[in-house]
């Protein structure tokens, strides 16, 4: 390129010289640039790629779980009176067809006190006490003080704030008199928590059947009294308010249902014929005496006006008793506390609604292999995806002639050889009684592409012949050779192989045993015992459930056991008790050192009571000890977990057995998705992966490649001050020869004509 000069005075363009001198230093930024270019669209590639590895590693853990390939459906019929009972159903349960009845649904116990005036104003005892109650005949008791002041509406919330295992609630059932009732509900369902009240210092009557004082409407124009047989005679099982219509000035009808039906004498429907006299002597309320249910009333003084209205309200304390749930299941009667039912038949929960027992119900319980077959499919998907996003990044097109940015990376070729390696293989540790590869389900490989195809109908055959042997294909698990052997779980550290199990120290549950057989005596005497119960009792400071129960006297071994069992479960304690030969044996749920449990007792007898003296008992567990592969593994409970940092390192297994010695091999087999996944990672990982690590690598290099511009742009932009200074400068020198070149010019003329003039 030509350099072109017109200055003013040097004739020199500086500007435009300049300019060009400083464009051809520029030359390597150029080069810079582009190589910025290559390594941003390097990134974009191996962004590109973690994006879709993302997607597989997704894919593959949506097929790392059980679960996925053994889904249960459970479906129920209906009936003409509706749904009974609602199912669901786990990965456990067994395909099938049960027949079900549901004869008698779980309720709750509820107690109610008689009519109370109002429910804010008027004192609820004479003078200060006690109203105590308790849930289950085993239960703790609550006791709640009683003031002369104290309202309906102060016990109801006194209960309510005492944590105890029932709510107390106010209703009004709009009668005229004494309309507002405490209902004292039991939280849980089941005949194990009926409720007790124990101390009742109150005005409040929660044990008999009651009639209560007669109501005349305010509307009525009858002027002359009317009266109930108040009192405890009521002999009828359920609240109502008998509702009382005067039909003539001398009779009645009445109702039991609010007035819908109304009833003559003798209980018969109303027929206008068959109307009730009025009488002025407490008389059955129907006349005869027949279906009264001990309600007796009586009129004096006055004569009725037709529509003139009276009410008797009548009440049973016992508004519901505490009942389990009945059903039968293929004719098997089954009783449970609850109306959700989830351990009668394995995996299947049953929702209990209502009671039918004419209906006979069919429970299906079927496999669902549709979720397994969607993510199988999304599997192979994803692979193929990723797989072809690989091989066009190393593959040269020899027509374009153009380098894809990741030619020949090594942590391409590696995550390549990585995943082909885990999906055309065998899967290590299996049997050859099952699956071993992909293939044998309708997954296979094209030796050219590396795209997989699946067989949908090799692969649907084979989830519904063996689920679990599919499963095994993808998620790594363990099968034990002694059934007191459970595998839990793994890590990815954890090999394929072959693991011998021995127990040097075998693990124990915490167990006290009563001294005495109660099996034909009972308990003498009432017996308190106070429990303190630990699942962390080798810590530093660890932490207790204290509570006690009272066993009455003459309590039998099984009541004793099942009134323990119910403050056991009211106490949300891991105790269990039973009966072993007459004798009372508590037992805690988990095994380990850090399970303790302590049982005082207020009683001693060598033959009448659980235990011969009243000294205070405690055990605690122990914690298994043994090798898992030979090498000593960390024992917690009836757990092993490998600690070695050899093959078996991360196995995790549990062994329910009193006994020492050898417990067999545990075979661990390692998954497609087991093994890929946390392979996959290492590479994905968005803080520590190694792909994030290579684009902050290569970033850094453009940053660096940027400092790298700016420097020398620095450094020209100082040479581009420093040309124009000097041009400056030369011009400003040549003005002023320039000047003095005109002047001399000037001079040696002026002198040239004066020399000349002077001739």
């Amino acid at each position: 390129m030509g350099i072109s000069s017109s200055g003013l005075i040097s004739g020199i363009n500086s500007n435009e010289l300049i300019s060009q001198l400083i464009e051809l230093e520029k030359a390597p930024i150029k080069t810079i640039q582009t190589k910025q270019k290559d390594y941003q669209v390097k990134i974009a590639a191996f962004l590109d790629i973690s994006s879709k590895l993302s997607t597989f590693k997704a894919a593959l853990d949506s097929l790392n779980s059980s679960s996925k390939f053994n889904v249960k459906n459970a479906s129920v019929t209906s009936t003409a009176s509706g749904d009974l009972l609602k199912v669901s159903a786990s990965s456990t349960a067994s395909a099938g067809s049960h027949s079900i009845q549901v004869k008698q649904l779980a309720a709750a116990n509820s107690k109610a006190t008689q009519g109370w005036v109002d429910q804010n104003t008027t004192a609820i005892a004479p003078s200060g006490g006690t109203f105590a109650f308790k849930v289950g005949g085993g239960g703790a008791e609550t006791s709640i003080g009683v003031t002369s002041t104290m309202t309906l509406q102060g016990l109801r919330d006194a209960i309510n704030s005492s944590g105890s295992l029932a709510t107390a609630s106010i209703i009004n059932d709009g009668t005229g008199s004494n309309p507002y009732r405490l209902i004292l509900t039991a939280d849980n369902a089941g005949s194990s928590n009926s409720i007790y009240i124990t101390t009742n210092t109150t005005s409040l009557d929660l044990a008999n059947k009651k009639i209560e004082a007669a109501y005349a409407y305010t509307t009525n124009t009858y002027s002359g009294t009317v009266a109930a047989n108040s009192g405890d005679n009521y002999t009828g099982t359920t609240n109502k308010t008998f509702l009382i219509e005067a039909v003539s000035t001398t009779a009645y009808k009445y109702s039991i249902d609010g007035g819908i039906n109304w009833l003559g004498s003798g209980g018969a429907a109303y027929s206008g014929a068959n109307a009730i006299t009025a009488n002025a002597a407490l008389t059955a309320i129907d006349g005869t005496g027949v279906s009264n249910e001990g309600v007796q009333v009586s009129f004096a003084a006055g004569n009725f006006a037709v529509g003139d209205r009276f009410s008797v309200d009548a009440f049973n304390p016992e508004m519901q008793a505490a009942q389990d749930a009945v059903i039968t299941i293929d004719n098997a009667t089954i009783t449970k506390s609850s109306n959700t039912i989830t351990d009668a038949l394995q995996g299947v929960t049953m929702n209990l609604l209502k009671a039918d027992t004419s209906s006979t119900l069919t429970l299906n319980v079927s496999s669902d292999t549709s979720g397994a077959r969607t993510s199988i499919k999304s599997f192979v998907d994803s692979y193929n995806t990723i797989i072809k996003a690989i091989n066009d990044q190393l593959t040269y097109d020899t027509s374009t002639k153009v380098k894809n940015p990741l030619l020949g990376d090594p942590t391409l070729v590696e995550i390549s050889r990585k995943i082909t390696r885990a999906i055309t293989g065998a899967v290590p540790g299996l049997s050859s009684s099952s699956y071993t590869n992909l293939s044998q389900i309708g997954i296979t490989s094209d030796s050219k592409t590396g795209k997989l195809s699946l067989n949908e109908t090799k692969l649907s055959a084979a989830l519904s012949a063996n689920p679990d042997a599919v499963a095994k294909l993808f998620i790594g698990t363990a099968t034990a050779t002694n059934t007191a052997v459970s595998f839990i779980s793994k890590t990815s550290k954890t090999q394929p192989g072959k693991y011998s199990i021995s127990v040097s120290t075998a693990p124990e549950k915490a167990i006290l045993s009563g001294d005495n057989d109660l099996s034909s005596t009972g308990l003498v005497l009432a017996e308190t015992l106070t429990f303190m119960y630990s699942t962390n009792h080798t810590a530093g400071t660890p932490t207790f459930t204290t509570f006690n129960t009272t066993l009455s006297a003459g309590a039998t071994i099984n009541t004793i056991v099942n009134n323990l069992n119910s403050a056991f479960a009211t106490n949300n304690v891991g105790l269990s008790a039973s009966n072993v030969g007459g004798k009372l044996s508590i037992t805690s749920a988990d095994y380990g050192a850090d399970v303790w449990f302590q049982v005082s007792t207020n009683r001693g007898d060598a033959t009448n009571q659980i235990w011969d003296t009243s000294a205070t008992r405690s055990d605690a567990g122990v914690d298994i000890v043994g090798t898992i592969n030979n090498y000593k593994a960390t024992g917690l409970g009836n757990v092993l977990t490998a600690t070695s940092g050899s093959a078996e390192d991360g196995l995790k297994i549990s062994v329910d057995s009193n006994q020492t010695g050898g417990f067999g091999y545990v075979s661990v087999s390692s998954g497609v998705s087991d093994r890929l996944s946390s392979s996959l990672a290492t590479y994905t990982n968005s803080t520590s992966g190694i792909i994030i690590k290579k684009t902050d690598s290569i970033q850094k290099t453009i940053d660096d490649l940027t400092a790298q511009t700016n420097r020398i742009n620095s450094r020209l932009a100082d040479k581009q001050k420093r040309l124009q200074a000097q041009f400056t400068s030369l011009e400003v020198l040549l003005s002023k020869y320039t000047a003095q070149s005109q002047f001399l010019t000037s001079s040696l003329t002026s002198l040239s004509n004066n020399l000349a003039n002077n001739k």
